[in-house]
Order: structure tokens, then C-alpha cells, then sequence
């Protein structure tokens, strides 16, 4: 028997798991921690790990991998450039509003100044 190989039902070292499952020791020690994976300690305080545990934690992290990154559908280009035609539009049609409502608030502002500096006479001022 080789080094890694170990009989099926054998409980395995987080090492070991870590090397069977292709992932780091900290994933699995990350696991045990979070209670994700069932380990237990031995009279040595050393980890051991059920292989059908293992299995079971492998198959949930494949299985949320793939829904972690799904695949987004691609828009057309020539949907996006419509849409941008319609916003650059819509930008230039506020600025030209813009810009006569700046006009417009100038010459309130001038007619505006003319009467604050015109001199009030009345009967009061004598």
C-alpha cells in the first residue's frame, strides 16, 4: 500500500483530506471551525475525518461554487449603442435647457439690479 493510499472507511488526517480533496489544510481546518465539516479529536487531540464527511462537505462546495458565479447573458453590442445614442441625447437636451435656464436667470438678475439701483423719491426722502 502507498503512502496516500488508505483503506475506504479509515478516518483521515485534515492533511490527508486536504490532499485527497485537492484544497488546502486551512480550507479544511476553515470547515471544521465553521462546523461545515464533522471532525472529531482522538486521544491525542489529533483531527479525524470521516471520509463520507468529506464527501459530503466536497459535494456542497462544488455545488455553491457553481452558483456563486453564474453566468451573466451578454447584450448585444448594438443594443448598447442604441442605449447610449438615446443617453447622449437626452445629456444634450438638458445642457441646451440648462443653459436657457442660466439665460434666463441672468436677465432676472440684471432687470433685477437696474431697480435696486434706481434712487426712490417720495415724499419721505424731502
Amino acid at each position: 500500500m502507498m503512502p496516500s493510499e488508505r483503506p475506504v472507511n479509515m478516518p483521515m488526517s485534515p492533511a490527508h483530506a486536504a490532499q485527497s480533496k485537492n484544497v488546502s489544510r486551512r480550507t479544511i481546518m476553515r470547515a471544521i471551525e465553521t462546523l461545515d465539516l464533522r471532525a472529531s479529536r482522538d486521544n491525542r487531540n489529533h483531527w479525524k475525518i470521516d471520509p463520507q464527511d468529506l464527501d459530503k462537505w466536497a459535494d456542497a462546495q462544488c455545488a455553491l461554487s457553481e452558483h456563486a458565479h453564474p453566468i451573466l447573458p451578454t447584450v448585444p453590442t448594438s443594443d448598447l449603442e442604441v442605449k447610449l445614442a438615446v443617453a447622449e441625447a437626452q445629456r444634450d437636451a438638458a445642457k441646451e435647457q440648462l443653459a436657457g435656464v442660466q439665460e434666463d436667470r441672468d436677465r432676472w438678475r440684471e432687470m433685477a439690479e437696474k431697480l435696486a439701483s434706481k434712487p426712490r423719491w417720495g415724499w419721505w426722502w424731502r
